[in-house]
């Protein structure tokens, strides 16, 4: 099972964060990263791979957003979750067209992302330490 993790190279802070969550939790291993919108249509437009892809989409913006927008048609089928920039009424109602799993805002701690992720892909929840009195 592989996670894409779109985070665009202009996300800065928001992005670092995420891609920091994503690699703790799931390893750099299990995470192809795209940076890119050009790289994401590539990915997209390859054959086939779709049951053991899991699409993670960061639109830290609603600009972002409307351009993850423009690949709706190619993302039609696919397993998306994305993280938005607000709960804006407008955004929420966008985010609804993608069809996704899941979405969450940029604003999260990305526990409720990571606990998705991990039924998604049938990953084990790693042990933290500190948890449970250890």
């Amino acid at each position: 099972m592989t996670l894409i993790l779109f985070v665009h190279q202009d996300a800065s802070l928001e992005g670092e964060a995420l891609q920091k969550q994503m690699i703790e939790s799931f390893g750099e291993k299990t995470i192809q990263m795209v940076h890119t919108f050009n790289a994401l249509k590539h990915i997209l437009k390859q054959p086939g791979g779709c049951d053991q892809e899991v699409y993670v989409l960061l639109a830290e913006s609603p600009r972002r957003l409307q351009e993850l927008f423009c690949l709706i048609d190619l993302l039609d089928g696919r397993r998306i979750v994305l993280i938005l920039p607000d709960d804006a009424k407008t955004t929420v109602s966008k985010a609804h067209l993608f069809y996704p799993r899941f979405f969450t805002y940029i604003n999260t701690a990305y526990d409720d992302l990571c606990a998705v992720l991990y039924k998604m892909t049938n990953t084990k929840t790693p042990i933290k330490e500190g948890k449970n009195g250890k």
